[in-house]
């Protein structure tokens, strides 16, 4: 009799072999191919967040254990806003009671310190010590699980809801390998979380319960007796439902000093999910490096400077050397640059200084960029001071704006002068007109005080100016010069 179920399985196995089966860095030509039988995958350098490994990184699935990842950096985060600290020491009530798989137990009324509960959680996979930590630094589990889905948004996922703290299966929460990569790189920003996520061993110190307990990790990638033992992987946690098995790692070169992110989601069992994970993990190492594709200062443009002194151009160079994590047959001249500079074809006028930006260098290869750098100015321009002051006063000239000023100033000037010459030639024929009236009067008195003369005086009387002129010429001048005059006669 055919076995329908076990046919689909068969078939649903060769689907996913053939998909994984050309597992490659994108564009890449050289890496040999990687079989794999989990359903996606994902590998991304930590340092740099470059993925070199990609196959249907947004199938979504349910994270089952891994959830733990999550929910222990949102506890760590506690201790940098205030709300726990490492050596607090929690009391555990009948509220924090959960059903216990571990292999160390926790009793009602035993106080650990906050630092035991997160180790407890994670490797131990105690949901006591976790429900224990969620009330102890948020208040409650549900208020933990809305930090762990803020989270997540603050991450830019978009396929991730948490249910819950510990996993526990539910048909809602969700994630994906992208999503898991894109927490992973923010959380191992936290120094706490990578100690207790990295962790091969740790000491539970005595408590009013019991004595001091070892815990070792439950991550067999990191157990050295384990057949998936990988002597790279320094931290990670497996987990899954029967819908799929989910690994996270973390991985160390120490020789090419990089560090990998794996995720290996969707396989049909833990088995197979930790071989997936320590093949992709190998393949990686053996298939990638870090190449510097452009050296700092390197020539990479050259842009027009107008009144640069002793040169008409400045050199375009990257900031820093441009350093990626490629497939060893790809190589720095393979790339496609392209180069953007903000100036254009205009160029820049002088001064220019030294590190200047002046644009951006894109690297392409196969349509895909892998990393950009900044254009800046190799040495300073200084600027030619008598030519630009030329140009200046000529370019001034030229300008219809200052032409009709110059224009106005020179008729509102001229009218200035119009206006005070004629004012000038007014003055001077008043004060000649008040000199002779000044003249006419010595006379007459003169005439007065001599009647000999009196005649001589009468015909200058008949030529003195009118009355009005007279009074006008007196109100004019001071009549304090004629007094005195006047007293010097008499005297």
């Amino acid at each position: 009799m055919i076995n329908l179920k076990k046919i689909k399985k068969s078939f649903a196995m060769i689907c996913v072999l053939a998909l994984v089966a050309g597992l490659l860095v994108p564009g890449a030509m050289a890496a040999e191919p990687i079989e794999l039988t989990a359903s996606s995958a994902i590998v991304t350098e930590l340092t740099s967040g470059t993925t070199l490994v990609s196959s249907q990184p947004d199938l979504v699935q349910n994270p089952g254990s891994v959830t733990k990842v999550v929910s222990l950096y949102a506890l760590c985060t506690a201790l940098f806003s205030g709300k726990a600290g490492l050596r607090d020491e929690v009391t555990i009530t009948e509220g924090m009671m959960h059903s216990e798989a571990n292999v160390i137990p926790v009793r009602e009324g035993e106080i650990l310190r906050y630092e035991d509960l997160l180790y407890l959680m994670f490797m131990d996979y105690s949901e006591t010590a976790a429900y224990a930590a969620a009330e102890y630094a948020f208040g409650s589990a549900d208020n933990l699980v809305a930090a762990m889905n803020a989270f997540a948004v603050d991450c830019g996922c978009e396929n991730t809801l948490f249910t819950n703290i510990t996993g526990d299966y539910d048909e809602n929460q969700h994630t994906t390998p992208a999503d898991l990569v894109r927490m992973l790189l923010a959380a191992s920003q936290n120094s706490v979380f990578m100690s207790v996520f990295s962790a091969k061993s740790y000491t539970v110190r005595d408590t009013n319960k019991s004595i001091s307990r070892l815990l070792t990790t439950s991550n067999q990638l990191q157990r050295t007796g384990s057949s998936y033992y990988c002597a790279e992987c320094t931290g990670g946690r497996f987990g899954g439902t029967a819908e799929g098995y989910t690994t996270v790692s973390l991985s160390v070169d120490e020789e090419s000093g990089m560090e990998l992110i794996v995720i290996v989601s969707g396989a049909l069992s833990k088995d197979d999910s930790y071989q997936d994970a320590k093949k992709l993990i190998r393949w990686t190492f053996d298939g990638f490096s870090w190449k510097t594709v452009v050296n700092a200062g390197e020539n990479i443009a050259s842009v027009p400077v107008d009144l640069g002194r002793d040169t008409d151009h400045v050199v375009a160079v990257p900031d820093n050397d441009v350093t990626v994590m490629l497939d060893n047959d790809i190589q720095p001249e393979d790339f496609t640059r392209e180069v953007i500079l903000y100036a254009g074809d205009e160029g820049l006028q002088a001064p220019v200084e030294k590190g200047q930006r002046l644009g951006e260098l894109h690297l392409i290869y196969q349509g895909k960029e892998y990393a950009s750098a900044a254009l800046v100015a190799a040495k300073p321009i200084d600027l030619m001071r008598i030519e630009y002051l030329k140009r200046t006063i000529k370019d001034t000239a030229k300008s219809a704006g200052i032409i009709t000023l110059l224009v106005v100033m020179v008729v509102l000037l001229g009218l200035y002068l119009v206006y005070a010459f004629s004012y000038r030639a007014y003055r001077l024929a008043k004060k000649g007109q008040v000199s002779a009236i000044k003249k006419r009067l010595k006379q007459e008195r003169r005439a007065a005080a001599n009647p000999r003369g009196s005649l001589e005086a009468k015909e200058d009387t008949r030529k003195l100016p009118s009355p009005e002129l007279m009074e006008e010429g007196l109100e004019t001048e001071t009549d304090l010069d004629i007094g005195e005059e006047t007293k010097e006669e008499e005297i």
